[in-house]
């Protein structure tokens, strides 16, 4: 049920005034009295799990607010909402049901008689929209115990909305069918932990409503969790001379690969090294305090290798640390 919104109306029930002749007495009390009822209820229309209400305006009322009433069956009628306009859609409603609304005006002398009484039915004759902007991010991170595709997608806008439905399958261009059904969720996102290393997964989304309506898969995204990368040159320790050169191993599934530079085995960043889809790359030092930073002669340093399946270069899998020394 949703939070009613409260109108706070202060009525001033008397006042004390001094007199001309110096003597205190009473003014006469304006008293106010409740407005009149809202006529004219009406169904102005009814759509997936919607009733759109209107109504007329209370005669010589400026700043009234209007409660809507809603009751299903016999139960009591119970306040869901208020308004200042007279309009109001009701939504997120279930299409078996038959609901019948009265609505009330309130102003500092109270609240009025209830309108007439109208019903609607919801109907149930759209099927939710494809979800649009589907995203699959797979992650292998060795270090933190990580292994899964994170799945997101924009949120359809239907108020008749239940959740939705994930399909994947191994193989490119799949149909979905209840042997894909992965499972059904209400939000839009899904983290899938059940994968494997290396392995391909295709995934397609639909829209499920309240009525059990399901659009038409969403287009089909793919990714897959990437083997962790091996450094290959400079690792162990070894002495490395300018300009210095880092290798590792070829991924055939990777698109980037970004190359980190620290002064220690967990922070301390001097590298900005482009991302390349080569298995190599050249150190190129950071800007900091507006002078580049350069690699000491002589001194320790610590790399690793960050692959993704991603041309912007989000994160799929590492390497492990490996270090070199400056030549001096």
């Amino acid at each position: 049920m949703k939070r009613l919104k409260f109108a706070w109306i202060v009525v001033v029930v008397g006042l004390w005034h001094c007199g001309g002749d110096g003597e205190k007495g009473t003014s006469p009390v304006a008293t106010i009295d409740p407005p009149q009822a809202p006529r004219a209820l009406s169904v102005e229309r009814i759509g997936d799990g919607e009733v759109w209400l209107n109504w007329q305006a209370v005669d010589g009322e400026d700043g009234v607010l209007y409660v809507v009433y809603r009751s299903v069956g016999d139960d009591a009628a119970a306040a869901i909402d208020s308004t200042f306009e007279t309009r109001y859609k009701d939504q997120g409603l279930r299409y078996e049901l038959e609901y019948t609304y009265r609505v009330t005006a309130i102003n500092g002398g109270g609240e009025s008689d209830p309108s007439n009484a109208v019903s609607g039915q919801p109907l149930n004759s759209l099927t939710p929209q494809v979800p649009t902007s589907v995203r699959a991010v797979a992650h292998h991170l060795e270090v933190l115990g990580q292994l899964d595709i994170a799945l997101d997608w924009a949120d359809n806008a239907e108020t008749d909305l239940t959740g939705y439905r994930v399909y994947r399958s191994t193989e490119q261009g799949f149909t979905p069918t209840l042997e894909h059904l992965l499972l059904q969720v209400s939000g839009p996102g899904f983290i899938d932990a059940e994968i494997e290393v290396g392995t391909v997964y295709y995934y397609r989304i639909t829209a499920l409503d309240l009525g059990g309506k399901e659009s038409k898969p969403s287009e089909e995204v793919s990714d897959v969790a990437l083997p962790s990368p091996v450094p290959l040159v400079p690792v162990a320790g070894q002495e490395a001379a300018a300009p210095l050169t880092f290798t590792w191993n070829r991924l055939p599934e990777a698109r980037a690969f970004r190359v980190i530079v620290t002064t220690s085995l967990t922070s301390g960043e001097v590298s900005d090294i482009p991302l390349t889809s080569d298995t190599t790359a050249v150190f190129t030092g950071r800007i900091k305090d507006g002078r580049l930073v350069a690699l000491e002669p002589g001194q320790v340093y610590y790399w690793k290798v960050v692959a993704s399946t991603h041309s912007e270069g989000i994160e799929n899998s590492v390497s492990r640390v490996e270090s070199f020394k400056v030549a001096e």
